[in-house]
């Protein structure tokens, strides 16, 4: 392999990934799981995987795209019953409480696939690609990446951002006040807390009616209809990915380091790709000599980020390749921040709980108008840092190549 050539062409490379993103979100929009854009999405990703030289197969796999906000619907509609029930029965609105909650974080929060059987089901893929290497593989590395966009985050103003975290925040806080005073009443007025609210239960009661409003607005901060073109999240992660395949097959492919790269579907309605993924083909990973590079979102040089945790904070990946590649960044040139998401998971998340060596590189503002919106458009995307990018994960294969 030839990184000194690569890194004379990265303008060329940043060219490609921004041309192809635009090519690909203009042509084939709205790439929700299990659509018909993103199984063309994922086909026309192939075919660029194909002519830089991998090789390619595609699977399918069965998704419940509702499954990944469906829940909204069941845990609003059972907060505003626990809030009625609170002037009647406290154990009842407790019990609706619960029954709110859990929901909430078993799909909305962990992502799991638990309740999936319950919602219609559609057919995704995933493309996997290899580009062999020219002896004995001793390790491999896959680039990992998303071909499905996200719904667009309402409503349609500047700074619908921090209107949505509000919404989520205070219906959070609301939820907890209900379930204190529930406790507080039903130990008041013990059995089971019957008895029909006065004096200071019917004020604390009539206090709670301001979160009413916000559990209501939660039903609409999702768009069931529309979604993002998704040029930055993630056909720069795609598209990065197949540059980098591009660049080595060009240049001459490393001696005994397989690079690899995989396109998931439906990773924005719980990365439901990326654990399909897994559930057929993580055992045979399982070696400590393959790792496995989610890129994500690569729109802001300033935020790049190679990320600690995942799965809204509560995955952690893995230390020794969080420093690996954060080290061949550097040598990139590129300043890389470490990070964890607080809120949101990526495909990284998926493989870490597999068992298997992954971490997420990601540069994005999840505040920023572009994220989640009908806003990330390719016209936006700066290809010097996407070529950068290039160049920051062929030097970290460069660097397993030679042992570092």
């Amino acid at each position: 392999m030839n990184t000194n050539e690569i890194r004379r062409n990265a303008a060329q490379y940043g060219e490609y990934i921004a041309q192809e993103a635009a090519y690909t979100a203009e042509n084939m929009s709205a790439r929700t799981a299990g659509s018909v854009a993103e199984a063309d999405a994922s086909e026309y990703i192939a075919g660029r995987l194909t002519a830089a030289g991998a090789e390619v197969r595609s699977e399918e796999f069965g998704v419940s795209p509702a499954a990944a906000f469906g829940w909204i619907g069941v845990t609003v509609v059972c907060m505003m019953l626990a809030y009625v029930a609170y002037f009647f029965v406290s154990m009842v609105s407790v019990a609706l409480i619960i029954v709110a909650l859990v929901p909430f974080a078993v799909q909305g929060v962990f992502l799991s696939r638990a309740f999936d059987g319950a919602y219609i089901s559609r057919t995704s893929h995933n493309v996997t690609a290899v580009l062999p290497c020219s002896g004995e593989v001793r390790r491999r590395v896959f680039f990992t990446a998303h071909a499905d966009s996200a719904r667009n985050f309402r409503p349609y103003v500047k700074g619908r951002h921090a209107l949505v975290a509000a919404v989520a925040a205070v219906s959070l806080v609301g939820a907890a006040y209900l379930l204190g005073a529930d406790i507080a009443r039903w130990a008041y007025l013990g059995s089971v807390g019957t008895g029909l609210v006065r004096g200071d239960w019917l004020t604390i009661g009539l206090v709670g009616i301001v979160f009413v409003p916000f559990w209501g607005a939660a039903l609409f901060v999702i768009d069931g209809k529309r979604a993002s073109a998704g040029a930055g999240d993630n056909l720069t992660g795609c598209f990065a990915a197949a540059a980098v395949v591009k660049a080595l097959a060009e240049t001459g492919v490393p001696e005994h380091t397989e690079v690899g790269v995989i396109v998931t579907g439906a990773e924005e309605c719980g990365l439901r790709g990326a654990k399909a993924w897994c559930d057929a083909h993580a055992a045979e990973y399982r070696d400590g000599k393959t790792y496995f590079v989610t890129l994500d979102t690569l729109r802001d040089a300033g935020r790049l980020k190679v990320q600690k945790r995942d799965l809204n904070g509560l995955q952690t990946l893995d230390k020794e390749l969080v420093a690996r590649f954060s080290e061949s960044a550097g040598k990139a040139g590129l300043e890389c921040g470490k990070g964890g998401f607080a809120f949101g998971a990526t495909d990284a998340a998926a493989f870490a709980a597999a068992g298997l060596k992954a971490v997420a590189v990601t540069a994005f503002d999840p505040m920023s108008d572009t994220y989640h919106t009908e806003n990330d458009v390719a016209d936006s995307l700066d290809s010097g840092f996407l070529g950068k990018c290039v160049i920051a994960a062929v030097q970290f294969v460069e660097d397993l190549e030679n042992g570092d």
